[in-house]
């Protein structure tokens, strides 16, 4: 009978939403959760602490995250787990305008933050803010490609989206936007063509000798390549394709010998 009551304790304790709140224990403080979709993604963000989260506002362009707090005491702590595949890479945290540097620390799949400051009782904003946003990695010097009248000031791939993201700048003029294609770069659909959108609007482009050619009007900022397949952030994802490409190998030497 104990044990099923804490089960039930612990499934109860697992669903709790923002607005229902309560104290865990006198370790642990306030859990909050708050959902958020991006792009056709859903994605939980979880915090832990001696304090009132009441909202959470998510800036993909910014790649942020701002918590709404409230404290009526002056030593707090808040723990923040936050999915990897939402924000990751370099952070900044901010208290209102102040700098914190808070412990943090990389799982397999989140990231664990845990913020420790003074301040009087009151109300606060919180900023956690990455450096990438669904995976999306820059790629500058990976990619071979020449522009006229324009400056690229960076490339970025995001492999959920199988895009290539090309962001201008000094594009006082119309000019082109020439990538060299390769397969290890970027691969076509099935017919051979790319989806590209320059600021937004499906464009046409040209590929001569596997050189992919893009036209861009004066002060367009952003030109988007879609295939079906985009170079991935090399030195993370290769031990991944390197074990799978393995163990498929095993998969398939076994399923053969099935037909012998």
């Amino acid at each position: 009978m104990i044990k099923l009551l804490l089960i039930i304790l612990i499934l109860i304790s697992g669903s709790v939403s923002v607005v229902d709140a309560v104290p865990l224990s006198d370790m642990t403080g306030l859990k909050y959760t708050f959902p958020v979709k991006t792009d056709e993604r859903s994605f939980t963000i979880e915090t832990t602490g001696n304090l009132q989260v009441s909202n959470l506002d998510f800036d993909k362009n910014d790649k942020s995250l701002t918590l709404d707090i409230t404290t009526s005491i002056e030593n707090n702590i808040l723990e923040v787990v936050i999915p990897s595949s939402l924000i990751s890479g370099d952070f900044r945290f901010y208290l209102d305008d102040t700098e914190l540097f808070p412990k943090f620390s990389k799982g397999k799949n989140s990231i664990f933050v845990t913020i420790e400051f003074s301040a009087p009782a009151g109300n606060y904003e919180i900023k956690l803010q990455g450096t990438t946003y669904l995976d999306i990695f820059d790629i500058s010097e990976k990619i071979d490609y020449k522009i006229s009248n324009g400056l690229v000031d960076k490339i970025e791939s995001n492999p959920s989206t199988n895009s290539l993201i090309f962001s201008l700048t000094d594009t006082e003029d119309a000019g082109q936007l020439s990538v060299k294609l390769s397969d290890d770069v970027i691969t076509p659909f099935e017919n051979n063509e790319f989806m590209i959108f320059v600021d937004g609007i499906n464009s046409d482009y040209l590929i001569k000798d596997d050189i992919l050619n893009i036209k861009f009007n004066s002060n367009d900022n952003m030109i988007t390549i879609i295939g079906t397949y985009v170079i991935p952030e090399f030195h993370e994802i290769a031990p991944l394709v390197l074990a799978t490409s393995f163990i498929g190998l095993i998969v398939l030497r076994k399923y053969k010998k099935l037909f012998i």
